[in-house]
């Protein structure tokens, strides 16, 4: 919901903060967003409108957070993007809720893969990923310009779950 952006903003920001080994982005980089770039990420109005925010609750705190998009290129494909969960909410099921929610998001939508992308040495997110049925796919490359760490491009196939 658009009026959620504040503890979208908060919660995005606590991630990168906490884990900016595992993001494309970087703390330094968002936290100089004007407010109008956080509230249009969660307009999902023209331009966006196949995106999945979400933003998981434990009691009455928002402690994890996960992004679905489809890029409209022709074969239906859906990101998995932002993944995190607050040290003290890990190991209660959060990261795998997140991930079975756009998992079956992106089955409603039609779409025949999830495909996302880990940060090599982050151990527990690549044991959730390749639990839930994930493969690494494409070559190792470089988290973001000027990092050493690396990013392995792992996909989910939906059209094998279909048969």
């Amino acid at each position: 919901m658009p009026e959620d952006w504040l503890a979208y903003k908060s919660i995005r920001l606590a991630a990168l903060i906490d884990s900016p080994d595992s993001f494309g982005s970087t703390y330094e980089r968002e936290e100089q967003f004007p407010d109008a770039e956080w509230q249009s990420r969660l307009e999902l109005t023209e331009g966006n409108e196949n995106a999945l925010p979400l933003v998981a609750d434990y009691d009455g705190n928002a402690v994890g957070l996960a992004w679905g998009m489809v890029h409209e290129t022709g074969i239906r494909v859906a990101h998995v993007y932002q993944m995190w969960v607050a040290p003290q909410a890990r190991e209660k099921g959060i990261a795998k809720a997140l991930l079975e929610h756009i998992i079956a998001w992106a089955e409603a939508g039609h779409c025949d893969l999830v495909v996302l992308s880990v940060t090599t040495i982050n151990e527990a997110a690549v044991g959730l990923y390749l639990a839930m049925g994930f493969t690494p796919s494409g070559k190792v490359e470089h988290l973001r310009e000027g990092s050493a760490l690396q990013s392995q491009p792992m996909m989910k196939d939906l059209r094998d779950a279909a048969s």
